[in-house]
């Protein structure tokens, strides 16, 4: 019986210890992603500002020079509810922006007029978003793979700025299929580089 008692009692101590290391870990992932969060808020407003290359540029080196992690920075793609910024001024928690992507490029006709002029400013900030996100990853390339170099890492990240203003255009002129066909154009470039880089 006292071995049992002392057993289950050491069981509990451990459990009690790895649930603590897990909340540490946690509060620390959550203060590494609120830092990565603001660096690529700081980076929009200058898009959004329709600062130069230069001072993106600068921007993103910065960043990198701070040592903050890539799969951070990343991290505003993901659903709200897990550390994402959402997408529209009030988020619902499953909504993200690299899930809005994927809707838009469903059908080739793409989003609806209606839904166009009701969801415009979300989208034009979508696409401002992947101008900002094209720079601040060109920095962190950090070694060739599958046969892939920095030139393939930088290409794919021009191709997805392209796409990014290419939509921003088509949301401005409330073309469904121009939006349906520049989120491919985006999703695909991610696709490649991920399918390649992020092992």
């Amino acid at each position: 019986m006292t071995k049992y008692v002392l057993g289950l009692a050491a069981g509990l101590a451990l459990a009690l210890t790895l649930a603590t290391v897990g909340v540490a870990r946690d509060k620390e992932d959550d203060k590494e992603t609120l830092e990565a969060r603001k660096e690529v808020l700081d980076t929009l407003k200058l898009v959004e500002g329709d600062k130069d290359d230069k001072e993106l540029v600068a921007k993103a080196e910065s960043i990198k020079k701070k040592d903050v992690e890539l799969n951070y920075l990343m991290k505003v793609y993901k659903h709200k509810e897990k550390g994402g910024l959402g997408f529209g001024d009030k988020p619902e928690p499953k909504s993200g922006m690299e899930q809005k992507i994927i809707d838009l490029q469903k059908s080739a006709r793409g989003p609806s007029p209606a839904t166009l002029k009701k969801e415009k400013k979300d989208l034009i900030r979508l696409a401002l978003l992947n101008i900002a996100m094209s720079e601040i990853a060109r920095p962190h390339f950090q070694k060739p793979m599958d046969g892939k170099t920095k030139k393939d890492w930088d290409k794919w990240l021009d191709e997805q700025k392209a796409a990014a203003k290419e939509l921003l255009e088509a949301v401005k002129k409330e073309d469904g299929k121009g939006v349906s066909k520049a989120a491919k154009d985006m999703l695909n470039s991610c696709t490649e580089c991920h399918a390649v880089f992020r092992k």
